[in-house]
Formats: structure tokens, sequence, C-alpha cells
């Protein structure tokens, strides 16, 4: 077997472990249930903002020491974290446990792209990263689905309470953690830990702010030691420079930290949008919280896993592809705004989420591909941090009241909008390069 293909897959089986999670699917449902006795308002504005706070506040850390410890240390973290998180919400619950949880919770996310930028340190081969992020992001999903499909057995069918289902999620964050130690280490890193000239399988220079300070060590690769604070600080002010003053990667950027603030938004608060829909009618508006997201993610996986197989020249394309992509939606979002039909949300969720995950494989694998140098956790960790700022700040002005008190459905349609400005925005650039040709 190919080795860029065994990093995959072991990547993947982490990815896989790491979010079979059964309880996400019925999360509110556990909070607000007579076990654990929160409001829906306790839930919505004391507990799950606590998560879009801490992950912001917490990746700009993750992004900046990835690199540092060599990328396996953060992907261990990550499922570690997740372990801690579960086990702060067994019975018995309080609210200072639920709210802590959110915390790791918190952590988890913002630990996150680790394990993708592991895989993309430890296979140089850039004509490969469409196929690697295909495949990862395509388990990533397969992992959400399988967790879905048997909450939903669980509750439907085998009646299990929503506590046993934290133990479940629990045993799957251990695996993760477990699987972590078969990674094979990355040896070496862009800033703080650059190739030695004995290891390298590589004529790039990845030092050029190094060797302005070394030049005696010769043009191309130092030894291998810690860099300077402020030389890695300079390096990842020229890295931020190239990669945004390049239209392509500028254009893949904005795309990326709207529509994945959106994404989070949606992930978060689609549960109390379903309660809120099942408590107006209980008889046509059934809970099939489960089921319909192992669908999500099953066709979120399949759209993963053929589009990083998928032969394509993103680059005349993508301008035509962002813009499908947001304009579609933007409609699914809107429609969970105007409908009060549960099964017609499951719906419009399902193809928002199949059109999410189809334009993200495309989004990270093309900016990885294309970026100067290997800063690919350091590009990624800036926009992932400009969209988890942007959902925190949507969160603390309207789902925590502090401006406006906007009703669930109507966050729904604020955040059709911002894909429909995406849309917009694309749209112009098709019409500003078919003027200039």
């Amino acid at each position: 077997m190919e080795e860029w293909l065994k990093i995959s897959l072991c990547v993947s089986l982490f990815a896989t472990f790491r979010d079979f999670r059964p309880v996400d699917s019925f999360y509110t449902s556990y909070l607000t249930s007579p076990a654990v006795n929160f409001t829906t308002e306790q839930v919505t504005e004391d507990i799950y903002p606590i998560n879009s706070y801490a992950t912001t506040s917490l990746v700009i850390i993750m992004f900046l020491v990835t690199d540092y410890v060599l990328y396996r240390p953060i992907v261990m973290l990550d499922a570690l974290s997740s372990i801690v998180m579960f086990l702060l919400v067994l019975e018995p619950v309080t609210l200072f446990k639920s709210k802590l949880s959110m915390v790791f919770l918190g952590l988890t996310s913002a630990s996150e792209l680790a394990y993708m930028s592991y895989a993309y340190a430890k296979i140089r081969d850039r004509r490969l990263y469409q196929k690697m992020t295909g495949i990862v992001r395509g388990s990533n999903l397969l992992g959400k689905c399988l967790s879905s499909t048997f909450a939903q057995i669980a509750v439907s069918f085998l009646h299990l309470e929503y506590g046993l289902l934290v133990y479940i999620s629990l045993a799957g964050s251990i695996i993760a953690f477990v699987v972590t130690f078969f990674l094979p280490p990355v040896n070496s890193s862009i800033y703080f830990h650059p190739e030695s000239k004995k290891t390298a399988n590589t004529k790039v220079n990845y030092n050029t702010f190094y060797s302005q300070y070394h030049k005696d060590l010769g043009s191309c690769f130092v030894e291998k030691s810690p860099k300077p604070v402020r030389v890695v600080f300079d390096q990842l002010y020229a890295e931020l420079k190239d990669a945004y003053t390049n239209p392509y990667l500028l254009k893949y950027g904005i795309w990326f930290a709207f529509a994945t603030g959106v994404y989070f938004q949606v992930l978060t608060y689609n549960d109390v949008l379903y309660l809120e829909l099942n408590e107006l009618d209980q008889v046509n508006n059934k809970l099939y919280n489960g089921g319909v997201d192992a669908l999500a993610f099953i066709t979120g996986a399949l759209s993963s896993y053929l589009i990083g197989f998928l032969k394509v020249d993103w680059k005349s394309r993508s301008d035509l592809f962002l813009f499908v992509g947001s304009l579609l939606s933007c409609v699914t979002l809107c429609v969970c705004y105007v409908t009060t039909s549960l099964n017609l949300v499951y719906i419009m969720y399902i193809m928002f989420c199949f059109v999410f995950q189809s334009m993200n494989v495309v989004a990270r694998s093309e900016t990885a591909k294309h970026l100067k140098h290997d800063s690919f956790a350091f590009i990624f960790g800036v926009v992932f941090f400009i969209s988890l700022f942007m959902s925190s700040v949507f969160t603390y002005l309207f789902v925590q009241d502090t401006l406006i008190a906007i009703p669930v459905n109507v966050q729904f349609l604020l955040y059709g909008l911002i894909n429909g400005g995406l849309a917009l925005w694309f749209f112009f650039q098709m019409c500003i390069k078919k003027w200039k040709s």
C-alpha cells in the first residue's frame, strides 16, 4: 500500500471515531429531559454560547501551538478534551458542569484543524491533496452518519435513555484517543522545526527568514532546531500576506470564513428549531433527528469522496461552483424560515449539509495545493478564527438577546441571507471576468 494512502486511512480511522457521538443528534433533548431538566432558554442562552466563545478564543492558541509541537500532540488533545467533555455531562448534570463541558467542546472544536494539518504535513505531494482531503472528510462524515443512525435506532426502536447515548459517545472518543498513538510522528514543520540538510527530501526553501539571520549555515536548510520567536512571527506575517494577496486563495478564504461560521450556527441550533416545530404540531412534526443527521452526513461523505477523485480545472470553474453552492445554501436556509413543516426543514438541512461539504472539500484542497509553503495549519487557522469570531458575535448579539431577541427560525433566515450575499459576490466576480475577457 502506498505511504500516502496508509496515512490517509490512519487519519480517517481517527476522524471516524472522533465524530462517533450519538448524543449529538439529541443533545438539546437530553439537556431538557426530566433526567437533567434544563429549560430551552437555559440551553440556548446560557450553555451553548460558551462553546462559541471557547472555540473562538482557543483556536488562536491551537493554530500557533500545532506547528510547535509537531501536530500529533494536538490531535491527541482533540480526543482527550472530548473525553473530558462527555465525563462532565454524565448524570447527575449541573448547570456548572454543563457550562464547563462546553469549554472542553470548544477545545475539541479548536483542535479540529490539527488532524487535517497533520495529514497535509505527512503527505508532501500536493497532487494528492484533493484525494486525501476527500477520503479524510468523507470518513469524518461517515463517523457522524453511523453515529446519527445509531442514535435514531436507539431512541425510536430500542427506547434507550438519552443518558446512555452519552456513555456510547464517550466510548467513541476513547477509541479515537487510542488511535492517535498509532499515528506516525511528524519530524519537521515549517515554522518552529524546519528540516535539516540531512532529512530534507525537497529543494524548496522553507527557511527564507531564518536564513537571513544565519547565512553561514547555507542557502537551503538549517539544522533542526527551534527558530527565534521574532523570526517565526515575521514568517507568519509574510505567509499571510502571500496567501491573501493571491486572489484565488482570497476567494476561498472569504467563502470559508463566512460559510463555515454559518455552518457552525446551523449545527448548534438546528436541534432547537426541530424542538420548536415539534411542540407546534407533535402529530405531524415527529422528531427524527438521528435519521436526518445520518442522511445529511452520508450524502456529505459520498460527495466528499467523489469530489476528492474528480478531475476538474477548479481555477476556471471555481467562481461558478461557489456561486451555485452559495445560492443553494441560501435557498435551503430561507425555506427553514418560512415553513412550519418539520419534514421540509429536515429535507432542507440534508441539502444544506450536502452542498456545504462538497464546497468544503474543494476549498480546503485547493487552498492547501496553492499555498507557497506548507503553512496549512496557520492559514486554515486564521480563516477558521474569523468564522468562529463571526459566529460568536452573532451568538452574543442575537441568540443571547444582548442586542435584540431573534426567534430561532429568523436566525436561519439571516444565515440564508449571508449565503445569499456570498452568491451575489461570486456572481459579480464571474461578470467582471467575462467583461474583462
